[in-house]
Protein backbone atom coordinates (compact mmCIF):
# COMPACT_ATOMS: atom_id res chain seq x y z
CA UNK A 1 0.00 0.00 0.00
CA UNK A 2 1.55 3.28 -0.96
CA UNK A 3 0.61 6.51 1.05
CA UNK A 4 -0.45 9.83 -0.51
CA UNK A 5 -0.61 13.04 1.30
CA UNK A 6 -2.54 15.83 -0.20
CA UNK A 7 -1.44 19.35 0.77
CA UNK A 8 -4.49 21.66 0.34
CA UNK A 9 -7.11 24.13 2.27
CA UNK A 10 -9.75 23.96 -0.57
CA UNK A 11 -12.17 21.05 1.06
CA UNK A 12 -13.47 20.51 -2.77
CA UNK A 13 -10.76 19.91 -4.44
CA UNK A 14 -9.74 17.95 -1.45
CA UNK A 15 -12.25 15.57 -1.89
CA UNK A 16 -12.18 15.25 -5.21
CA UNK A 17 -8.10 14.51 -5.33
CA UNK A 18 -9.39 11.76 -2.23
CA UNK A 19 -11.86 10.34 -4.01
CA UNK A 20 -10.38 9.92 -7.66
CA UNK A 21 -7.15 8.23 -5.56
CA UNK A 22 -8.87 5.75 -3.14
CA UNK A 23 -11.17 4.52 -6.37
CA UNK A 24 -8.32 3.69 -8.49
CA UNK A 25 -7.89 0.53 -6.91
CA UNK A 26 -6.16 -0.88 -3.24
CA UNK A 27 -2.54 -0.31 -4.03
CA UNK A 28 -3.12 3.57 -3.04
CA UNK A 29 -4.50 5.61 -0.16
CA UNK A 30 -4.83 8.80 0.36
CA UNK A 31 -5.27 11.37 3.57
CA UNK A 32 -4.78 15.00 3.39
CA UNK A 33 -3.57 18.21 5.35
CA UNK A 34 -4.02 21.68 5.01
CA UNK A 35 -1.01 23.33 4.81
CA UNK A 36 3.18 22.54 4.96
CA UNK A 37 3.15 22.75 8.45
CA UNK A 38 1.08 19.63 8.62
CA UNK A 39 2.22 17.74 6.43
CA UNK A 40 5.41 17.85 7.84
CA UNK A 41 4.00 16.48 10.96
CA UNK A 42 2.51 14.03 9.12
CA UNK A 43 4.90 12.79 7.52
CA UNK A 44 6.80 12.66 10.51
CA UNK A 45 4.35 10.29 11.72
CA UNK A 46 3.55 8.14 9.01
CA UNK A 47 5.29 6.55 6.19
CA UNK A 48 4.24 8.55 2.99
CA UNK A 49 5.63 7.93 -0.54
CA UNK A 50 4.12 11.03 -2.56
CA UNK A 51 3.03 14.22 -1.36
CA UNK A 52 0.46 16.40 -4.15
CA UNK A 53 0.50 19.97 -3.29
CA UNK A 54 -2.55 20.90 -4.60
CA UNK A 55 -3.47 24.28 -6.92
CA UNK A 56 -5.13 26.50 -4.10
CA UNK A 57 -1.71 26.49 -2.08
CA UNK A 58 0.92 30.28 -2.88
CA UNK A 59 3.54 29.43 -5.25
CA UNK A 60 5.55 30.44 -2.05
CA UNK A 61 4.14 27.74 0.07
CA UNK A 62 4.40 25.34 -2.61
CA UNK A 63 7.94 25.56 -2.97
CA UNK A 64 8.84 26.28 0.90
CA UNK A 65 7.13 22.73 0.87
CA UNK A 66 9.08 21.16 -1.81
CA UNK A 67 12.79 22.48 -0.09
CA UNK A 68 11.85 21.39 2.98
CA UNK A 69 11.01 17.91 1.71
CA UNK A 70 14.35 17.99 -0.80
CA UNK A 71 16.44 18.53 2.43
CA UNK A 72 14.45 16.33 5.03
CA UNK A 73 12.90 13.98 2.92
CA UNK A 74 14.49 13.15 -0.41
CA UNK A 75 12.97 9.79 -1.08
CA UNK A 76 9.38 11.29 -1.09
CA UNK A 77 7.84 12.76 -4.48
CA UNK A 78 6.06 15.46 -4.56
CA UNK A 79 3.75 16.69 -7.57
CA UNK A 80 3.17 20.49 -7.46
CA UNK A 81 0.04 21.34 -9.05
CA UNK A 82 -0.45 25.01 -10.24
CA UNK A 83 -2.84 26.84 -12.92
CA UNK A 84 -1.12 29.89 -14.76
CA UNK A 85 2.07 29.21 -13.11
CA UNK A 86 4.66 31.91 -13.21
CA UNK A 87 7.76 32.19 -15.43
CA UNK A 88 9.83 32.28 -11.96
CA UNK A 89 8.67 29.31 -10.20
CA UNK A 90 8.55 27.07 -13.16
CA UNK A 91 12.11 27.98 -13.65
CA UNK A 92 12.70 26.91 -9.63
CA UNK A 93 11.03 23.89 -9.82
CA UNK A 94 12.84 22.58 -13.10
CA UNK A 95 15.92 22.77 -10.36
CA UNK A 96 14.05 20.15 -7.95
CA UNK A 97 14.73 16.91 -8.92
CA UNK A 98 12.49 15.46 -6.41
CA UNK A 99 9.38 17.55 -7.78
CA UNK A 100 7.30 17.45 -10.73
CA UNK A 101 5.32 20.61 -11.69
CA UNK A 102 1.67 19.32 -13.06
CA UNK A 103 0.59 22.27 -14.66
CA UNK A 104 -2.71 20.63 -16.71
CA UNK A 105 -4.67 20.51 -13.12
CA UNK A 106 -7.86 19.56 -14.64
CA UNK A 107 -5.90 16.27 -16.68
CA UNK A 108 -7.46 13.77 -14.80
CA UNK A 109 -6.39 10.88 -16.47
CA UNK A 110 -2.83 12.11 -16.94
CA UNK A 111 -2.56 13.01 -13.46
CA UNK A 112 -3.71 9.62 -11.97
CA UNK A 113 -0.91 7.98 -14.57
CA UNK A 114 1.57 10.10 -13.25
CA UNK A 115 1.11 9.17 -9.79
CA UNK A 116 0.98 5.92 -10.64
CA UNK A 117 4.44 5.95 -12.28
CA UNK A 118 5.49 7.84 -9.78
CA UNK A 119 4.84 5.32 -7.14
CA UNK A 120 6.27 2.72 -10.01
CA UNK A 121 2.31 1.13 -10.01
CA UNK A 122 2.13 -0.76 -13.59
CA UNK A 123 -1.68 -0.66 -12.54
CA UNK A 124 -3.77 -2.96 -14.48
CA UNK A 125 -7.05 -1.83 -13.42
CA UNK A 126 -9.59 -3.62 -10.75
CA UNK A 127 -10.93 -6.97 -11.78
CA UNK A 128 -14.59 -7.95 -10.59
CA UNK A 129 -17.08 -10.71 -11.70
CA UNK A 130 -14.80 -13.08 -12.53
CA UNK A 131 -13.80 -16.25 -10.13
CA UNK A 132 -10.37 -15.70 -8.85
CA UNK A 133 -9.40 -19.62 -9.53
CA UNK A 134 -10.30 -18.27 -13.17
CA UNK A 135 -7.99 -15.35 -12.87
CA UNK A 136 -5.27 -17.40 -11.76
CA UNK A 137 -5.47 -19.86 -13.99
CA UNK A 138 -5.49 -17.69 -16.93
CA UNK A 139 -2.65 -15.54 -15.33
CA UNK A 140 -0.82 -19.28 -15.35
CA UNK A 141 -1.23 -20.23 -18.96
CA UNK A 142 -0.17 -16.30 -20.15
CA UNK A 143 2.98 -16.66 -17.99
CA UNK A 144 1.92 -13.52 -16.06
CA UNK A 145 3.90 -11.64 -13.47
CA UNK A 146 1.76 -9.50 -11.21
CA UNK A 147 1.13 -8.34 -7.89
CA UNK A 148 -2.60 -8.94 -7.15
CA UNK A 149 -4.42 -7.39 -4.34
CA UNK A 150 -7.98 -9.33 -3.38
CA UNK A 151 -10.89 -7.82 -1.43
CA UNK A 152 -14.07 -9.31 -0.06
CA UNK A 153 -15.96 -7.54 2.29
CA UNK A 154 -13.58 -5.82 4.48
CA UNK A 155 -11.11 -8.68 3.90
CA UNK A 156 -7.36 -7.85 1.96
CA UNK A 157 -5.08 -10.21 0.76
CA UNK A 158 -2.17 -10.29 -1.36
CA UNK A 159 -1.23 -12.94 -4.19
CA UNK A 160 1.81 -12.57 -5.60
CA UNK A 161 2.69 -14.16 -9.07
CA UNK A 162 5.86 -14.95 -11.19
CA UNK A 163 5.98 -15.90 -14.62
CA UNK A 164 2.22 -17.42 -14.18
CA UNK A 165 3.38 -19.69 -10.73
CA UNK A 166 1.79 -18.93 -7.51
CA UNK A 167 4.63 -18.00 -5.38
CA UNK A 168 3.66 -16.39 -2.26
CA UNK A 169 0.95 -14.59 -0.47
CA UNK A 170 -0.05 -12.41 2.78
CA UNK A 171 -3.16 -11.88 4.42
CA UNK A 172 -2.95 -10.65 7.83
CA UNK A 173 -0.28 -12.34 10.44
CA UNK A 174 -0.43 -15.57 7.57
CA UNK A 175 2.02 -15.25 4.48
CA UNK A 176 2.57 -18.57 2.03
CA UNK A 177 -0.01 -21.28 1.60
CA UNK A 178 -1.65 -20.66 4.85
CA UNK A 179 -2.60 -17.08 3.11
CA UNK A 180 -3.06 -18.46 -0.15
CA UNK A 181 -5.61 -20.92 0.53
CA UNK A 182 -7.79 -18.10 2.84
CA UNK A 183 -7.57 -16.09 0.13
CA UNK A 184 -8.76 -18.75 -2.54
CA UNK A 185 -11.77 -19.36 -0.42
CA UNK A 186 -13.22 -15.42 -0.46
CA UNK A 187 -16.16 -15.22 -2.59
CA UNK A 188 -17.48 -12.22 -4.95
CA UNK A 189 -13.78 -10.77 -4.68
CA UNK A 190 -12.35 -7.76 -6.40
CA UNK A 191 -9.44 -8.06 -7.82
CA UNK A 192 -6.52 -4.93 -8.42
CA UNK A 193 -3.56 -5.93 -10.57
CA UNK A 194 0.15 -4.24 -10.25
CA UNK A 195 1.96 -5.46 -13.54
CA UNK A 196 5.65 -3.91 -12.59
CA UNK A 197 8.14 -6.55 -12.57
CA UNK A 198 9.22 -7.25 -9.53
CA UNK A 199 11.20 -10.69 -8.16
CA UNK A 200 9.13 -12.48 -5.72
CA UNK A 201 10.91 -15.43 -3.33
CA UNK A 202 9.21 -18.26 -3.72
CA UNK A 203 7.70 -19.18 -0.49
CA UNK A 204 4.64 -21.84 -2.02
CA UNK A 205 5.46 -25.33 -4.07
CA UNK A 206 2.13 -26.68 -4.35
CA UNK A 207 0.92 -26.12 -7.98
CA UNK A 208 -2.13 -24.49 -8.51
CA UNK A 209 -4.54 -26.41 -9.33
CA UNK A 210 -3.47 -28.31 -5.85
CA UNK A 211 -3.73 -25.25 -3.76
CA UNK A 212 -7.30 -24.92 -5.76
CA UNK A 213 -8.37 -27.99 -4.84
CA UNK A 214 -7.50 -27.70 -1.17
CA UNK A 215 -9.30 -24.59 -1.55
CA UNK A 216 -12.27 -25.55 -2.47
CA UNK A 217 -12.67 -28.38 -0.14
CA UNK A 218 -12.13 -25.96 2.75
CA UNK A 219 -14.63 -24.10 1.53
CA UNK A 220 -17.29 -26.31 1.41
CA UNK A 221 -16.65 -27.37 4.76
CA UNK A 222 -17.11 -23.59 5.92
CA UNK A 223 -20.15 -24.15 3.91
CA UNK A 224 -21.68 -27.36 5.73
CA UNK A 225 -20.20 -26.00 9.32
CA UNK A 226 -22.17 -22.64 8.80
CA UNK A 227 -24.99 -21.95 10.88
CA UNK A 228 -28.64 -21.29 9.21
CA UNK A 229 -28.80 -17.47 10.92
CA UNK A 230 -30.11 -15.28 7.75
CA UNK A 231 -33.29 -14.31 8.22
CA UNK A 232 -33.28 -13.37 4.38
CA UNK A 233 -31.20 -14.42 0.97
CA UNK A 234 -28.69 -11.71 0.07
CA UNK A 235 -28.19 -10.98 -3.50
CA UNK A 236 -25.32 -9.97 -5.33
CA UNK A 237 -26.40 -6.71 -7.06
CA UNK A 238 -24.37 -3.24 -8.83
CA UNK A 239 -27.47 -0.79 -7.93
CA UNK A 240 -26.60 2.86 -8.00
CA UNK A 241 -28.18 4.68 -4.86
CA UNK A 242 -28.59 7.71 -2.45
CA UNK A 243 -28.58 8.00 0.93
CA UNK A 244 -29.07 10.76 3.12
CA UNK A 245 -27.16 11.93 6.07
CA UNK A 246 -26.49 15.09 8.02
CA UNK A 247 -29.07 16.73 5.42
CA UNK A 248 -26.22 15.44 3.12
CA UNK A 249 -27.21 13.27 -0.13
CA UNK A 250 -24.24 11.05 -0.85
CA UNK A 251 -24.53 8.96 -4.57
CA UNK A 252 -22.65 5.26 -4.11
CA UNK A 253 -23.73 2.12 -5.07
CA UNK A 254 -24.71 -1.19 -3.79
CA UNK A 255 -23.25 -4.46 -3.60
CA UNK A 256 -25.70 -6.91 -1.96
CA UNK A 257 -29.13 -6.36 -1.31
CA UNK A 258 -31.91 -7.97 0.58
CA UNK A 259 -35.25 -7.68 2.30
CA UNK A 260 -33.17 -7.26 5.98
CA UNK A 261 -30.69 -4.72 4.85
CA UNK A 262 -27.62 -4.23 2.38
CA UNK A 263 -24.06 -3.41 1.76
CA UNK A 264 -22.97 -0.05 0.41
CA UNK A 265 -19.52 0.50 -1.52
CA UNK A 266 -18.75 4.25 -0.21
CA UNK A 267 -15.56 6.57 0.94
CA UNK A 268 -17.52 8.20 3.45
CA UNK A 269 -16.46 7.39 6.62
CA UNK A 270 -19.80 6.91 8.53
CA UNK A 271 -19.71 5.53 12.35
CA UNK A 272 -21.11 2.14 13.32
CA UNK A 273 -24.84 2.61 14.80
CA UNK A 274 -25.29 6.21 12.37
CA UNK A 275 -29.23 5.89 11.19
CA UNK A 276 -28.78 7.11 7.04
CA UNK A 277 -32.19 7.59 4.47
CA UNK A 278 -31.27 5.05 1.86
CA UNK A 279 -33.07 5.96 -1.74
CA UNK A 280 -34.02 3.15 -4.49
CA UNK A 281 -35.45 3.07 -7.03
CA UNK A 282 -37.14 0.52 -9.51
CA UNK A 283 -37.00 0.79 -13.26
CA UNK A 284 -39.55 -2.32 -13.62
CA UNK A 285 -42.12 -0.26 -11.01
CA UNK A 286 -41.19 3.26 -12.39
CA UNK A 287 -40.86 4.37 -8.91
CA UNK A 288 -39.01 4.49 -6.09
CA UNK A 289 -38.69 4.46 -1.62
CA UNK A 290 -36.70 5.88 0.83
CA UNK A 291 -35.40 3.45 3.73
CA UNK A 292 -34.70 4.13 6.97
CA UNK A 293 -31.26 1.72 7.87
CA UNK A 294 -28.64 2.01 10.43
CA UNK A 295 -24.89 1.45 10.24
CA UNK A 296 -24.27 -1.89 11.56
CA UNK A 297 -20.54 -2.76 9.82
CA UNK A 298 -17.85 -0.41 8.26
CA UNK A 299 -14.72 -1.77 6.74
CA UNK A 300 -12.54 -0.07 4.25
CA UNK A 301 -14.96 -0.51 1.25
CA UNK A 302 -18.05 0.77 2.84
CA UNK A 303 -20.82 -0.28 4.90
CA UNK A 304 -23.45 -2.49 5.90
CA UNK A 305 -26.89 -1.60 6.99
CA UNK A 306 -29.64 -3.49 8.53
CA UNK A 307 -33.33 -1.88 7.37
CA UNK A 308 -35.82 -1.25 10.02
CA UNK A 309 -39.41 -2.62 9.26
CA UNK A 310 -40.37 -2.14 5.61
CA UNK A 311 -43.43 -1.34 4.14
CA UNK A 312 -45.09 -3.87 1.39
CA UNK A 313 -43.99 -0.92 -0.94
CA UNK A 314 -40.48 -1.08 0.34
CA UNK A 315 -40.46 -4.80 -0.11
CA UNK A 316 -41.78 -5.00 -3.96
CA UNK A 317 -39.11 -2.25 -5.12
CA UNK A 318 -36.06 -4.79 -3.14
CA UNK A 319 -37.86 -7.91 -4.61
CA UNK A 320 -37.60 -6.17 -8.05
CA UNK A 321 -33.78 -5.12 -7.95
CA UNK A 322 -32.81 -8.35 -6.81
CA UNK A 323 -35.08 -10.42 -9.23
CA UNK A 324 -32.57 -13.07 -11.33
CA UNK A 325 -29.63 -12.15 -9.00
CA UNK A 326 -27.15 -15.22 -7.66
CA UNK A 327 -27.46 -15.27 -3.94
CA UNK A 328 -24.39 -15.24 -1.43
CA UNK A 329 -22.68 -17.99 -1.07
CA UNK A 330 -20.43 -17.30 2.51
CA UNK A 331 -18.32 -18.34 5.51
CA UNK A 332 -19.52 -17.87 8.41
CA UNK A 333 -19.48 -13.84 9.18
CA UNK A 334 -20.63 -11.59 11.83
CA UNK A 335 -22.98 -10.07 9.03
CA UNK A 336 -25.14 -12.95 8.81
CA UNK A 337 -26.18 -11.27 12.16
CA UNK A 338 -26.11 -8.48 11.98
CA UNK A 339 -27.92 -7.59 8.50
CA UNK A 340 -29.72 -9.43 5.66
Amino acid sequence: MKNILIVDSDPIMVNTLEGLLNSQGGFIAAQSVKNGKLALEAIAKDKIHLVIAGPSMSETDSFGLVAQLSQHHPDIRIIVMTAGASPMFRAKMKKMHSAVHFEQSMDVGLLTKRIFTELSIDYGGQVRGIGLSSFLQMMELERRSCNLQISAKGKLGYLFISHGDLVDAKVGLLSGKRAALEILTWQNVSIDIDYFAREFEKAITTPLMGLLLESGRIADEKISQRPDQRRHDRFECLVAVDYDINDWTYQCYLRDLSLGGAYIETTQTIEIGKKIILSLSSPELAEGCAINAVVVRRDKKGIGVTFKKISLRQKQVIETLTAGAHPFITEVDQDVVNYG
